[in-house]
């Protein structure tokens, strides 16, 4: 039987040590309920000790706020809030993802919210023994950022250099310098990366391109063309009929072609538009 006893002691020990942490202890259900239903949690909070956000949940950003006058508001990322009486608090706006943390004498009481809510009130902090709502010591929010809507935007691209025609067709080539590198120039003048041109190594040149961050070759089977040129091109260029092309897959790459004096150096390439 005093096994029993000792295995159940150390039982609870464990559970305690599992839920106490920086003088936080776990939580459970609490009032008041929300205006929009939601329940609070609470945590028993040691006296003198602050809550942080990665305390309840996963949440990249947190506000801290305090006053002890009777009405005060403001702002805090995606929402604005006020209180009434340093007690009762209620908030509005967008967000994806949402705590609020209420702290007095009593402990702590947690609000989270889902994406979908967009509004609440009544919230507070957690009774005392005798069931009266205390003042706020301090209010806490906690966010995560809006998810970002993407998408990808293509361009052609040219290694920056003298344009083959004065008017209309802004495509250019390339003066060859061992050990030269220019900008690649998308949509004519948007930097999206540069191409370097080696020394010569036994009659060949090795051009290397990389892409700025937020490029990447557009997926096509054909996404680079490359045409070199014993003397300066004159007219529209034809990439189709280049003589070296390929496949490049990463932000960066690297392809050998006979020495010249001039070069064509195009490309399909997407820069990543997010709102």
């Amino acid at each position: 039987m005093k096994s029993k006893k000792i295995f159940q002691v150390c039982a609870m020990a464990v559970v305690l040590l599992f839920l106490r942490v920086g003088g936080v202890m776990g939580q459970t259900p609490s009032t008041p309920i929300s205006s929009r239903g939601i329940v609070p949690l609470f945590y028993h909070v040691d006296s003198g000790d602050k809550m942080t956000c990665d305390q309840v949940g996963d949440y990249e950003i947190g506000s801290f706020r305090f006053d002890d006058s009777d009405q005060y508001a403001g702002t805090a990322g995606p929402v604005t809030w006020s209180t009434t009486d340093s007690q009762y608090v209620a908030w509005d706006g967008g967000h994806s993802g949402l705590a609020i943390i209420l702290k007095a004498e009593s402990g702590a009481n947690v609000y989270k919210y889902d994406p979908g809510y967009t509004y609440d009130s009544g919230l507070a902090s957690p009774p005392n023994p005798d069931n009266i709502i205390s003042e706020l010591s301090n209010i806490i929010f906690c966010w995560n950022p809006p998810e970002r809507e993407c998408e990808w935007i293509n361009e052609v691209a040219w290694a920056a250099g003298i344009k083959y025609v004065t008017r209309g067709n802004w495509s250019t080539y390339t003066p060859y310098v061992a050990g030269n590198t220019v900008t690649l120039y998308a949509g004519e003048t948007i930097e999206a990366g540069t191409v370097h041109f080696s020394a010569p190594v036994d009659d060949y040149v090795t051009i290397t391109i990389e892409l700025n961050d937020g490029w990447r070759f557009e997926d096509v089977e054909e996404n680079f063309k490359i045409q070199d040129y014993p003397t300066a091109p004159s007219g529209n260029p034809a990439p189709g009929l280049f003589a070296y092309k390929g496949y490049a897959a990463e932000d960066s790459f690297s392809v050998v072609v006979p020495v010249a004096d001039y070069y064509g150096v195009h490309l399909k390439v997407e820069w990543e538009r997010c709102e």
